[in-house]
């Protein structure tokens, strides 16, 4: 036997609740749920109707369980369907008008997948999050937690804001999943020294980890307890993530797979293939569907034997825990779930296909990371190296001259937050107003709006929302301050109802052994 073979998707998204809708906001994540998250929960039917286990493990960071449970973005999402099905109608119409069969048959495809999806919805009255436990309960796959609202850890200095950050974070889960996660998603893979003993102490079995994590010369295809303590830690393939995801060689760079950059003005909807990365947008050639199909094979192909020669040439393991079997190698290979479907519009079927393969593969053993723990054991401990999946595995991409003013305007705040912690037990107003301000500084902390300002993407919108948070929260925090949180009246609850996260945060949890949110390094 070669050894074992895992695939872990990271499911997040930031809060986009009644934040903005269009290009950036609400619709992006009606988008994805479309595009992503419907089509895996109908691979994963299929697979478990095949009689597949462990074929997965899925991350579900608290911030995207909070609005994928919303009544509102629920019933928003069914109407985002009913929508694009008229869009996609409409193209076909002015296909058929232009005497564009190639196009057309693509509109009326995408027409009858929109009208299929809201029906699925339907039927499971939509409950993403009750699907996905119902997988996890039936052992098809195991769902991982991460931090509350997907925080740099490693911008606070007080190691008490990481702590609030992790424990509201697996709260949340035992909430949605009702269960305890074995195993915990450290955002952006920023490992920091003497983290695995805050997850120790919250259960976690494992946490994942960026390679370059590993001191030097350890191989990245075993699990190794971190530090002292009994968390194990299990590295990412770089291997497997390069040739899936390298943007210049990756498969969704394939001349044959759509073309997400040139879309259709009436629509949005995508009808061209990529045809050549240096190809101009106007000479992007139409869309065939089953030439995509067999790319797709033949990459899932690739995929497998590119997994089987990284565990064949694994080297031995370090020493494992005393008195334990020597283990066998492990290649975990981790994407943003969003990839698949949404920004690899193949990718559902890629991933289908090649879960079902790698099930069948002799010598193989497909599996979710807890249960490969139980049947070997981790290596003796090993100091962890402070690294991300960031450019340069460093912090750079979030910590850097562009996003200063951000971690500046964010420990200001946190500080003012800890100054006017006194004031909760004072009365039902106060313990209304700490509560959203608090609120406020989880949704400052999310990693994406400094990731977004770094790198460019929807940079106006990321700083449209910093700001915004910041603005509700002085505007709170003003009115405590003056001993007026009543006077707050309705302008507290429109931004209530905008960050409508965390119903059930405790104050005294909060604030009760001193400052729960740390400021910058």
């Amino acid at each position: 036997m070669h050894g074992y073979f895992s695939l872990v998707l990271h499911t997040h998204q930031p809060y986009v609740r009644k934040n903005g809708v269009f290009p950036v906001g609400e619709d992006w994540l009606y988008q994805v749920m479309a595009d992503t998250y419907l089509p895996l929960l109908e691979m994963l039917a299929q697979l478990e109707h095949e009689g597949l286990t462990s074929c997965l493990a899925v991350t579900m960071t608290p911030v995207l369980c909070e609005q994928l449970a919303d009544p509102y973005v629920k019933e928003r999402f069914i109407e985002y369907l009913r929508v694009m099905a008229e869009h996609a109608g409409s193209d076909t119409r002015d296909f058929e008008y232009f005497s564009d069969e190639k196009r057309k048959a693509l509109g009326e495809a995408y027409r009858d997948d929109y009208r299929r999806k809201r029906l699925a919805y339907l039927a499971i009255d939509g409950d993403l999050l009750g699907a996905l436990e119902a997988f996890e309960e039936g052992g098809l796959i195991e769902v991982i937690s991460s931090s509350a609202t997907h925080a740099f850890l490693p911008g606070f200095a007080d190691p008490r804001g990481v702590e609030h950050q992790v424990r509201l974070g697996i709260d949340s889960h035992r909430r949605h999943f009702g269960c305890d996660p074995a195993g915990f998603w450290i955002p952006e893979c920023a490992y920091s020294v003497g983290l695995e003993n805050l997850l120790e102490s919250e259960g976690v079995r494992y946490m994942l980890i960026d390679g370059t994590a590993l001191p030097n010369g350890l191989p990245s295809t075993y699990a190794y307890l971190a530090g002292s303590s009994h968390v194990s830690a299990i590295a990412r393939s770089e291997r497997a993530h390069r040739n899936v995801w390298d943007e210049v060689s990756g498969y969704p760079t394939d001349g044959a797979y759509i073309d997400s950059t040139k879309y259709y003005h009436s629509s949005g909807l995508y009808y061209w293939r990529v045809t050549g990365l240096d190809v101009p947008i106007e000479n992007k050639e139409v869309y065939e569907p089953k030439a995509a199909q067999r790319r797709a094979l033949e990459h899932a192909r690739h995929f497998i034997d590119e997994v089987t020669e990284e565990l064949v040439s694994s080297p031995p393991p370090a020493a494992a825990a005393s008195g334990n079997a020597t283990p066998l190698p492990i290649v975990l290979a981790s994407y943003d779930t969003e990839l698949f479907g949404h920004f690899w519009r193949e990718g559902p079927y890629w991933l289908e296909v090649t879960l079902r393969s790698l099930a069948q593969c002799e010598g193989l053993v497909l599996t979710t990371p807890f249960v490969y723990l139980t049947e070997n054991a981790s290596a003796a401990g090993t100091s962890l190296k402070e690294t991300t999946w960031g450019t340069n595995r460093d912090h750079s991409t979030w910590l850097n001259e562009s996003t200063a003013w951000m971690w500046d305007e964010l420990c200001r705040a946190q500080n003012k937050l800890f100054e006017l912690s006194s004031l909760r037990g004072q009365g039902e107003h106060y313990d209304r107003a700490l509560a959203q301000a608090v609120r406020e500084i989880l949704l400052l902390e999310s990693s994406d709006w400094p990731y977004m300002v770094a790198k460019d993407r929807a940079k106006e919108y990321s700083i449209e929302r910093f700001t915004a948070h910041s603005e509700r929260f002085r505007r709170i925090t003003g009115a405590l301050e003056r001993g007026e949180p009543e006077q707050l009246g309705p302008e507290l609850a429109e931004i209530e109802e905008s960050d409508n996260i965390f119903q059930q945060i405790d104050l005294d949890t909060v604030f009760g052994s001193g400052d729960a949110f740390g400021g910058r390094k």
